[in-house]
């Protein structure tokens, strides 16, 4: 009898462990099953959340620092307009391409790269104008160059569309900041009034359409209780759309009708 159970605990040890060989083995593979899934599974997802990132525009940021104005690349008998789509409505502007080609083609490029995407509207000026366009959204911020803008043989009016400089630049000196004027003059000698002094300082880029005046008032209406300086509520510029359609007269751009005011 002593001999018969010592077999059988013998039977019992070598199953038990056996099935412990059998068990280790099995958690061996499923780790190495485990990591081969990681190696190859880790690298996709990586990809998939670049790509998901990539297609919601939130994967990097447009390029606002250039070393060099862009080249001339307007087209000839084309008219080109553009719409700035803000947080406060839309503006349609009629590009004076055939009065301020060296302006329109810099404003174009801008909007092309997707520039002022994103921006804002960092100046209101009560009863004058609303200022953008500038990458760091105090007013002292540019794309990195200077151009010479055409500035207008006839000045300015409620809703022209025009380059911001400095007050010790050039005549039509400008880079990214834009401004639009929103209202007359509130007494003679003040904001409109002001700029239309000749020389005139500011490059032309063109005039909204008369629809569209109502989203700059709109904007206008947020001047600070000083009067000039950061608008009451943020106010970002979504994106500019650039527009080309052929000229209605060969070798021009038909000039905008001034909006009512």
């Amino acid at each position: 009898m002593a001999k018969q159970a010592k077999r059988e605990r013998q039977k019992l040890n070598r199953e038990a462990r056996r099935q412990a060989e059998l068990a280790a083995a099995r958690r061996r593979k499923q780790w190495r099953t485990g990591r081969t899934i990681a190696i190859f599974a880790v690298p996709l997802v990586i990809l998939f959340v670049v790509l998901q990132l990539r297609s919601s525009g939130g994967g990097s940021e447009p390029t606002r620092k250039f070393s060099k104005p862009p080249a001339q690349t307007l087209k000839p008998d084309t008219t080109y307009t553009a719409t700035i789509d803000t947080s406060e409505g839309k503006m349609t502007v009629n590009l004076d391409a055939a009065a301020a080609p060296t302006s329109v083609n810099n404003f174009v490029f801008l909007a092309r790269k997707h520039f002022y995407d994103g921006l804002t509207f960092h100046r209101v000026a009560k009863d004058f104008v609303i200022q953008g366009g500038d990458p760091k959204g105090n007013g002292s911020g540019g794309p990195g160059y200077k151009i010479q803008a055409e500035t207008p043989a006839n000045g300015y009016q409620v809703g022209s569309v025009a380059w911001a400089k400095g007050q010790q630049e050039q005549p039509g000196t400008a880079g990214s900041q834009f401004f639009v004027v929103t209202s007359p003059a509130p007494a003679p000698g003040q904001g409109l009034d002001a700029i239309n002094q000749q020389p005139y300082q500011y490059g032309t880029v063109g005039t909204i359409t008369s629809d569209s005046l109502a989203t700059a008032q709109k904007i206008g209406a947020l001047a600070p209780a000083s009067g000039d300086g950061k608008p009451t509520k943020k106010v970002t510029i979504k994106k500019v759309t650039i527009a080309e359609s052929p000229s209605s007269t060969a070798g021009s751009t038909p000039p905008a009708a001034p909006p009512s005011s």
